[in-house]
């Protein structure tokens, strides 16, 4: 349990959402280290996939041990009526989607009102990934997003060619999170105290 007590572990809840086959399966599992495997035949997620991992996230301190629920969501705008349920006690949201695909960019808006704007998530709860499918051949430029989703971190993963900065990347993110909800404990602790 990388020598913490439970007491010093969080747990943290990220949705990953998002167009359906956009890579979110692919990065969920290799983010939670299910499968080192890239590609393989689509299968589209029926509602929700839940992967648990722990984690000591970058720039969360030393003692920030954390339990990650990665929350793999369908694509599929028929579990619409599920996405309260999901959303729940939810710490982090990160929205997938494949540059290669036009309407991708347009439906990230979608994601983005029904996700984050609806749980007034701050910025750094909140992550783009801009997922390069295997040979692709797409340059990692500048992306035509609207002016709220372009104030969100964005990465450009590609799990073929450079799988490692994609989890040196969410790593940094998971510790953003892991310090916002430290600070909220603190805050919250702090004012049964005052």
């Amino acid at each position: 349990m990388l020598g913490c007590s439970s007491v010093d572990m969080f747990k943290a809840k990220i949705l990953f959402i998002g167009p359906s086959e956009s890579g979110k399966t692919a990065l969920a599992n290799f983010l939670s280290g299910t499968t080192e495997n890239v590609g393989g035949e689509y299968r589209p997620t029926q509602g929700v996939r839940i992967l648990e991992f722990e984690s000591q996230p970058e720039g969360s301190g030393e003692s920030m041990a954390c339990e990650v629920e990665l929350w793999d969501c369908s694509g599929e705008f028929k579990f619409e009526s599920c996405w309260p349920a999901l959303m729940k006690d939810s710490s982090g949201v990160v929205i997938i989607f494949n540059p290669d695909v036009p309407s991708h960019l347009k439906e990230i808006e979608t994601w983005h009102s029904m996700f984050i704007a609806s749980q007034s998530l701050q910025e750094n709860q909140c992550l783009l990934i801009a997922h390069h499918k295997p040979g692709s051949g797409v340059e990692e430029g500048r992306l035509p997003l609207a002016s709220h989703l372009s104030r969100l971190p964005l990465i450009h993963s590609n799990l073929e060619e450079e799988p490692e900065d994609v989890r040196r990347a969410f790593w940094r993110y998971l510790g953003n999170v892991i310090n916002t909800m430290s600070e909220s404990r603190e805050r919250e602790e702090m004012s049964i105290i005052t």
